[in-house]
């Protein structure tokens, strides 16, 4: 982790960036679903995800840096509930991409506190970088900047061994839900003075 950076993500690094967290994810059970694959097609459906999200809304971005390669994205982002996704859209059944991440937005905004909160997320390593500690190091980063403004924090994820990572900073599951028979779990932590 000696050789390795945090900083603030520049706009013309978003592409990367979105890579970096496309690559991350992939074998996310909920990506996996809501793109039913892990393939090359999928992973550019969900850079192409991030890549809107880290443009059109980018929240703070913090970065992980290996000298100048990005390693790592983390982003929050200062919100009260979140808006319902417009739609559903017209779709071509229940396979359409369109759809299916219609239904996961729509249950995830169901579910954002609506008291002002920090919002994770996204947050990922790639899988080459993982066990160094620079998740760990951008988790620090995220509850360091939420706790100088004494604010409660909330995230979601779908991978077991996420849940066990962010208790260690101190979250708390608050909520559950099914998304295409993948189980969410949302999680919050409370201001620390």
């Amino acid at each position: 982790m000696s050789n390795i950076t945090i900083s603030l993500m520049q706009k013309n690094e978003a592409k990367k960036a979105a890579k970096v967290l496309s690559l991350a994810m992939l074998d996310n059970p909920l990506h996996q679903a809501v793109f039913l694959g892990s393939g090359e097609q999928e992973r550019l459906e969900i850079e192409a995800m991030f890549d809107d999200l880290l443009t059109q809304r980018p929240g703070i971005v913090f970065l992980a840096k290996e000298e100048r390669d990005i390693v790592g994205v983390m982003r929050m982002n200062s919100c009260s509930g979140r808006d319902l996704p417009d739609g559903p859209p017209e779709f071509d059944g229940k396979m359409d991409i369109r759809w299916r991440k219609f239904v996961w937005l729509r249950e995830w905004a169901l579910k954002d506190p609506k008291e002002l909160h920090w919002h994770l997320g996204p947050i990922g390593v790639l899988p080459s970088h993982r066990r160094l500690g620079i998740g760990s190091s951008l988790m620090q980063r995220f509850c360091n900047e939420v706790d100088a403004c004494a604010a409660t924090a909330y995230l979601e994820t779908d991978r077991d061994e996420n849940v066990l990572f962010y208790e260690l900073f101190g979250f708390e599951i608050i909520a559950r839900s099914q998304v295409f028979d993948v189980e969410n779990r949302y999680m919050q932590r409370e201001a620390r003075p």
